[in-house]
């Protein structure tokens, strides 16, 4: 019994041992994955707040570009894909199919299945909910009833000043009496339509359904067999797809449906609203063109840019202000000196030029005669261009000249 016991007992002590060395092991393994979670957790918030800390890095402009998936609008069309795909958009208005009888229906859907029959090229169709916005009727109905509240106006002043010149009978008082209040009348019927439209246009749950069948034409339909330029390419790619949406059109109006094909302006806002669904109602498109926004993503120029430019465009106008400044401060001076009246100063030109005249030609003249006549034009100028004492010098020494000339022709005639 004693070896019994003692082996009983040293396999309880193995046992113990062994769980004690499973409990350490479980210890240390969870210890270790602890420490890696915590590397994990360290690693993914020192990502996040690199990534908090540099925006940039996750955005740029070639993103943007992939995401709206067009380059531009140009020529009623929406160019993809660097000017290799280009869009042409049709604008079709439904028709109320319920409605129809079954021969109108039988009429639409035949039309229609013809129009597939005849398609050889893929097309898309494409509708887009939209918010009934009313701003412009409402606008549209603010000005007309502008005038007719001054029309009103004015024939209210007229039928009074009539009814106090004029003897009037009573029948006639009661025709135009009748005329201002059909005024009155259609004034209070519009401005109730504009009250009912504005109360309609705040109601956001009001849609329409706009409906478009999108064409589409690639580059790469031109062949390879020639080189065209991306000019040659652009006008042949218009040129088709004008031919395919008319086509299209033609088409569906056997069915009663009517397409049109959309302006620039048409794809810009078909394209605002798809990128703007919750903003277009606020900010439409024809407030963000007024307003200088032709572009759906940022291009603005820096601001240290945009501040020198208006210091430079300041400094201009300063400058062009200082330059009037002056020449009218130049303008005054030479006035102040010349105290001449028109006449005076035109008199003293005309003389002036006489003498420049007289100067030219002296060679055909004797030398005494042309000194005189030029001290007698100088004498009679305002403010003559030789010094008065300079002119009696000149007249004297002319005259000492004479006088010997005519001396010596009396000599020699006496000899």
């Amino acid at each position: 019994m004693s070896i019994l016991g003692s082996q009983a007992d040293m396999l309880i002590e193995v046992i113990i041992m062994l769980l004690a060395f499973a409990l350490g092991g479980i210890i240390v393994l969870l210890l270790l994955s602890g420490r890696g979670n915590a590397s994990r957790l360290e690693s993914n918030s020192e990502k996040e707040q690199g990534s908090k800390s540099n925006p940039k890095a996750n955005f740029n402009k070639a993103d943007v570009l992939k995401f709206m998936e067009f380059d531009k609008i140009e020529d009623d069309m929406i160019i993809q894909d660097n000017g290799n795909k280009f869009v042409m958009v049709l604008k079709c208005q439904g028709v109320n199919y319920d409605l129809m009888s079954e021969t109108e229906m039988l009429a639409v859907e035949e039309g229609f299945g013809n129009f597939l029959n005849t398609l050889k090229y893929p097309i898309q169709l494409y509708v887009q909910a939209r918010s009934l916005n009313l701003e412009e009727g409402i606008n549209v109905y603010r000005d007309r009833l502008e005038g007719l509240t001054e029309e009103y106006r004015k024939a209210e002043t007229a039928a009074y000043n009539m009814k106090k010149a004029n003897k009037l009978t009573v029948k006639e008082k009661d025709a135009i009496d009748f005329e201002v209040k059909k005024k009155r009348i259609l004034i209070e019927y519009g401005a109730d339509i504009i009250n009912y439209v504005e109360k309609m246009s705040m109601n956001k749950n009001i849609l329409q359904r706009k409906y478009y069948v999108v064409v589409s034409y690639y580059a790469a339909e031109l062949g390879l067999a020639t080189n065209f330029t991306k000019e040659e390419a652009h006008n042949l790619a218009y040129s088709e797809l004008y031919t395919r949406c008319r086509s299209i059109a033609g088409a569906l109006s056997s069915c009663g449906v009517e397409g049109q094909i959309m302006k620039s302006n048409e794809l810009a806002e078909m394209l605002y609203i798809a990128y703007n669904k919750d903003d277009a109602d606020v900010y439409n498109i024809h407030k963000a063109i007024e307003n200088g926004f032709y572009r759906l993503y940022s291009t603005a120029q820096d601001v240290l840019e945009k501040k020198q430019i208006a210091i430079d465009n300041a400094v201009r106008e300063q400058a062009v202000v200082e330059a009037e400044i002056a020449l009218k401060k130049a303008v005054d001076r030479l006035r102040s000196n010349n105290n001449l009246t028109y006449e005076e100063e035109l008199n003293d030109s005309a003389k002036a030029q006489a003498m420049q005249l007289i100067l030219d030609n002296a060679d055909q003249f004797d030398p005494a005669v042309v000194d005189i006549a030029l001290t007698d034009l100088n004498s009679q100028m305002k403010e003559p261009i030789i010094d008065v004492d300079q002119a009696e010098e000149m007249m004297k020494a002319s005259t000492k000249i004479e006088l010997a000339g005519e001396t010596d022709d009396e000599l020699k005639g006496g000899e």
